[in-house]
């Protein structure tokens, strides 16, 4: 127990005591009006609005909420307005530290004493966010420093305050969790962040307030919410480094944030596919991981997925960051310390010839959640087509294209073509019977027809099953089903229509005809399904698709409202058509007859329809009512449907087309590997289990670190000819690495003749090995040289 002084509590006593109640040692309010006014206009912000941490154009707020504290002033029958000439307040300690003034700051330490105060009490806060004066302090810098900072720092100690100024984080929705350190690695100031961590920062604070959230819209700065990764966000390795190797609090490399993600997780959300962006974002990355390898070699950093289930690769691919999506999944390090963190394994070359080992762990659709799964079925991944074409997406596919794919695809696309010849031949030659057929005599073609009747309802099972474990399986949202899976959801109309005009067959109704009209039509048009196997034909599918909905469908939304407008207009003022008098003749009443008729809503729209299309005419009765005003809405109508609606949908439609066509490779591609993994997870052909590429090898610092890698054969032409002079074409070499800059420097010392010569003869050693076509290139780039 603490010893009592002069009928006072000790040191320890009133610690614990004042951990519990603040003390107020104020007289009485003297809030100037001028404050109040301004604490008045701020109750009419906005609610959500954000409140500036730091700005020189409004002060702090006072408008706390009610809170109990100790009045040190209370005394019984004493009243006494006189003001302490020493009290620090508020505004006199934040104008002290944002001047950068130690000598503002001289008694600060009794006054803290002697009214057992801290610097975290609320009344040296902002009342909005919560920040404290060594916020206040680091928002102020000048020329990088602010001589208060340690004085906080080492008062703030001296007090014994059981909540730390230097970890006292912003206590808004916006800013929430923003600490001093955090604003330290915002000002690029690596001496600040020194000063803090040896005070005790904590290192592994979350800044997990609104503006520090990713969003779809608004303002805001995601960086991974933890210090570590917004220095390596904002591109400060030293402070990365610091932060991982100092001797007070090490940071570690698997903490996560409020959504899971690491500072590898954190770097790939910044990555904007720029040229700047995208190698410092690569560089850290890399380094980020050497960190690790140097702290524990076992550990696997990209291994560690967020709450999505995402690890950076798969995030990278979900993101549709295509650069650093390459970088990661074509990453090779020579050092052969950090060999094993490679994803890419150059295992021979021999002059352009590169034959690499390509890491599939995420990457190969035998995983779950893999990148071939993301770019397949994620609708709402930008830039898909563009990623599944670099290598070893590329080769990947068309490996599993050409091993079991193409042949169960080309299987079903017979079936398909068989079954729907089939439905075609009943459809036509059925009769319209009102009751069934049953029984059939046993004839040649009487056996055809109900052996027809057989395969075609075994059909619509099996196809309503097969869509029915699709859809279910994929668990799409609706936007995400029209892009993608319309042609699923149309196999899946068609079937149950065509179960249903057999039940209605089987009732002996007669409506049976027009469902099966109707699924006979769907079904022709599902053939466009197959076209994905041809890269001739699937370009058209892909086209027809988009322009159907990016451009027909907004198109249909605004004529239907124009159609309905104007419709409704000319129904209202022609009324009904006045009576024909009976003294007419036929010829009168015909040719009275052969103009438009407006006496009802769906026969005006479909005039007006006509005239859109250009087959109906202007026409109207001669005794209608306001037949000028009629007039001037008609030519209004064809003006804004068929001269400007329907040319902006032309416009549109090529624009379109010309997108798709620039890419038509590439999203044909992607096409492909849609229906490559749809051919993999269909239940007729997983029988025998799932198929997995590649070769399980070691690639790693040892027989330990084996992985499933595939192997790439590429030419690289361009990289050949311009270091043609440094290359050491060894088939057996794994490091190519080997080249002596001597040899580099001797070669650009070469006379242009000598140059040639020394080409030629490396060209002839090729020679047996190369073709004619393929020696054609070697020589453009000799006579470059």
């Amino acid at each position: 127990m603490d010893n009592f002084t002069n009928g006072q509590p000790g040191p320890g006593q009133r610690n614990r005591l004042i951990g519990l109640l603040e003390t107020d040692d104020s007289i009485q309010d003297d809030k100037p009006a001028s404050s109040k006014k301004e604490e008045r206009s701020g109750l009419h912000r906005k609610k959500g609005e954000p409140r500036p941490l730091e700005t020189p154009y409004q002060k702090e707020s006072s408008d706390f909420p009610p809170q109990v504290k100790v009045n040190l002033n209370y005394r019984p029958g004493l009243v006494s307005n006189q003001k302490d000439p020493n009290r620090f307040d508020r505004d006199r300690l934040f104008s002290a530290v944002s001047r950068g003034s130690p000598e503002a700051l001289d008694g600060l330490l009794e006054y803290l004493r002697r009214t057992s105060k801290f610097l975290t009490n609320s009344e040296y806060t902002d009342a909005k966010t919560g920040k404290t004066c060594l916020m206040k302090a680091l928002l102020n810098l000048k020329n990088g420093k602010n001589d208060t900072i340690p004085l906080l720092l080492e008062i703030d100690q001296k007090t014994q305050n059981p909540r730390p100024l230097v970890n006292v984080a912003c206590s808004d929705c916006y800013y929430g969790g923003k600490t001093a350190l955090h604003i330290a690695i915002e000002k690029r100031s690596l001496d600040l962040v020194k000063i803090l961590v040896e005070n005790g920062a904590d290192v592994h604070a979350r800044a997990h307030g609104e503006f520090f959230k990713k969003k779809k819209e608004g303002v805001s700065f995601y960086f991974g919410e933890l210090p570590l990764s917004l220095a390596a966000c904002t591109n400060q390795l030293e402070v990365v480094e610091y932060l991982l190797n100092n001797p007070h609090q090490k940071a570690r490399l698997q903490e996560q944030d409020t959504q899971g993600n690491t500072v590898l997780h954190a770097l790939v959300m910044i990555a904007d596919d720029t040229k700047e962006n995208t190698e410092f974002v690569s560089t850290t990355y890399v380094e980020i991981l050497k960190a690790g390898v140097k702290v524990d070699p076992t550990w696997k950093l990209e291994e560690i997925v967020n709450y999505d289930g995402l690890n950076p690769l798969q995030l990278a691919a979900k993101t549709g960051k295509v650069e650093i999506f390459k970088r990661i999944i074509q990453r090779e390090i020579k050092d052969p310390v950090y060999r094993h963190l490679s994803r890419k394994f150059t295992e021979w070359t021999y002059g352009p010839i590169h034959v690499s080992l390509y890491d599939l762990s995420s990457i190969d659709s035998f995983e779950e959640n893999s990148v071939l799964e993301i770019l397949a079925y994620s609708s709402d991944t930008p830039n898909r087509y563009k990623m599944v074409v670099l290598e070893p997406l590329n080769k990947l596919l068309q490996q599993k294209w050409e091993t079991f794919a193409s042949k169960r695809f080309y299987f079903s696309f017979v079936s398909y073509l068989s079954f729907m010849i089939i439905f075609t031949a009943i459809a036509y030659y059925q009769p319209l019977r009102v009751k069934p057929s049953f029984p059939v005599e046993f004839t040649a073609g009487g056996f055809l027809w109900v052996s027809g009747l057989i395969i075609i309802l075994l059909g619509g099972v099996y196809l309503i099953f097969a869509q029915s474990l699709y859809l279910r399986r994929r668990r799409q949202s609706l936007k995400t089903m029209c892009s993608d899976s319309c042609i699923e959801i149309l196999i899946f109309i068609q079937a149950f229509s065509l179960l249903l005009s057999a039940v209605l067959y089987g009732a002996s109704s007669e409506n049976y005809v027009a469902v099966m009209v109707f699924s006979l039509l769907l079904g022709w048009v599902n053939m466009l399904y197959y076209t994905r196997g041809f890269q001739r034909t699937g370009i058209y599918s892909v086209m027809i698709q988009k322009t159907i909905l990016r451009d027909l469908l907004r198109f249909l939304l605004v004529y239907m409202i124009f159609l309905f407008g104007f419709a409704a207009a000319l129904v209202t003022l022609m009324g009904d058509a006045p009576s024909v008098s009976q003294n007419k003749s036929l010829a009168q009443m015909e040719s009275a007859g052969s103009h438009a008729m407006y006496g009802g809503l769906l026969s005006v729209s479909l005039e007006l329809f006509k005239i859109t299309i250009g087959m109906g005419d202007l026409e109207f009765q001669e005794h209608a009512r306001f037949r000028y005003f009629v007039m001037l809405l008609l030519l209004l109508f064809v003006i804004l449907t068929y001269i400007l609606l329907l040319n902006m949908l032309i416009a549109l439609m090529s624009e379109t087309v010309t997108d798709v066509s620039d890419d038509s490779k590439s999203i044909w591609k992607l096409q492909r590997a849609i229906a490559i993994l749809e051919i993999e997870k269909a239940w007729l052909w997983r029988q025998g289990g799932k198929r997995r590429s590649g070769c399980f090898m070691s690639v790693g610092l040892n027989k330990k670190d084996e992985r499933w890698c595939f192997r790439v054969e590429e030419i690289k032409w361009t990289n050949w000819a311009k270091d043609v002079g440094v290359l050491k074409e060894d088939p057996g070499n794994t490091n190519d690495s080997g080249i002596n800059p001597e040899e580099t420097r001797s070669w650009k010392r070469m006379p242009q003749k000598q140059l040639r010569s020394a080409v030629s003869e490396e060209q002839s050693l090729l020679q047996p090995q190369l073709s004619a076509t393929e020696m054609m290139p070697l020589e453009g780039q000799t006579r470059n040289l």
